[in-house]
């Protein structure tokens, strides 16, 4: 290892380095983690991801597989029964046919300046009423 200008070893791009890089993204440790688990700060992290393509790389693969391992085993949990593991994987893979909320759509219009103080309370209040109605069914 060089010397930095400050005396502290200069921080290294090496294969084991970035096999350790890829490991730490693998776990889900974020950019900030990973940084701090290999002794150096974030910004110098990010400078050595734009500098060597390789770490830049280890740190995406090992994301990747983390972000694999995840899915894999959510899957396996939703192929098993697990309903919340279901819902979760449909809402978030199918949302367009399966998700939590119901969507309310005001087809009406409403020209707030013609109302007293008052009448707009009570519109307010009947629009609250409405959502929540709404919201039950």
């Amino acid at each position: 290892m060089t010397t930095s200008k400050g005396g502290a070893p200069a921080f290294e791009i090496t294969p084991e380095v970035c096999k350790k890089a890829e490991s730490l993204a693998a776990q889900g440790l974020t950019l900030e983690q990973t940084a701090h688990s290999l002794g150096i700060s974030y910004q110098t992290l990010n400078e050595k991801r734009k500098q060597f393509a390789e770490f830049s790389e280890a740190i995406a693969l090992g994301k990747a597989k983390g972000i694999a391992t995840v899915t894999n085993s959510l899957f396996k949990k939703a192929k098993e029964g697990d309903v919340p593991a279901i819902k979760y994987y449909l809402n978030n893979r199918d949302n367009g046919n399966w998700k939590d909320r119901a969507t309310t759509e005001h087809t009406g219009s409403l020209k707030v300046s013609d109302l007293s103080e008052s009448e707009l309370d009570s519109k307010l209040l009947q629009l609250e009423q409405l959502l929540e109605q709404s919201a039950k069914t």
